[in-house]
């Protein structure tokens, strides 16, 4: 625009011009103003042209800016909407592990030692990072010597152990194993699981019971 309007001046002053030079010769002031409003008129329109031109390129450009903002609004919807969807996911799978685990320990109480074993290894195998993986493992360490399997029952107890030093039930696991260590003849290895549990939970609710066993070993 600032073109045109610069383009318009310069053509102004060229006609003055030529008017002052042209003066003193006859020169046809009525021709040379119709030429002028004739160039005005032009100048007006192409101003008008422009004038309409940057109106839809504002026009062009808030539309834009809608649409960005709609689109940054769908992305962010779509984001409240994973996690949402996320957050349900993990609820579910926590809702199914834990029906998982209690249905095992139901199990057990039920004396349907078997059942239980599956229910726990389940659990392990599904869901080995969630809260109840500790507890499992130990439950089905007692499962399995319910059943008589104390091969297995060794294994689940030191599995346990071995990674749940600081579990509120690895002072029981300590005396439960040394009975399925007895199954075993290990009486050495037994006294040992005995006499650490008697040092280091004198408190324990199963200490008389470990002190006994130990004794009559």
């Amino acid at each position: 625009m600032k073109k045109t309007l610069l383009k318009f001046i310069l053509s102004i002053f060229c006609m003055f011009t030529v008017l002052e030079i042209n003066a003193d010769e006859g020169f046809d002031f009525e021709m040379a103003f119709f030429k002028i409003n004739k160039e005005v008129k032009s100048l007006n329109n192409e101003i008008l042209s422009l004038k309409e031109e940057n109106e839809l390129l504002k026009e062009a450009q808030r539309l834009n800016s809608e649409k960005i903002a709609k689109l940054f609004e769908i992305i962010e919807l779509n984001s409240i909407e994973n996690k949402k969807e996320e957050a349900i996911l993990k609820t579910d799978i926590e809702k199914n592990a834990f029906k998982l685990y209690s249905d095992g320990k139901s199990q057990f109480v039920l004396g349907d030692y078997k059942k239980a074993i599956e229910l726990f290894i389940s659990y392990l195998e599904n869901f080995p990072d969630l809260e109840n993986v500790a507890d499992s493992k130990l439950w089905l360490g007692r499962a399995y010597s319910r059943s008589e399997a104390y091969i297995d029952s060794k294994k689940s107890y030191l599995d346990f152990q071995s990674s749940h030093t600081n579990h509120p039930k690895y002072a029981d696991s300590l005396y439960e194993l040394s009975q399925v260590l007895i199954e075993f003849k290990e009486i050495n290895e037994a006294k040992l699981l005995l006499s650490k549990m008697i040092e280091e939970y004198p408190e324990h609710t199963l200490i008389k019971k470990a002190i006994q066993l130990l004794e009559d070993l």
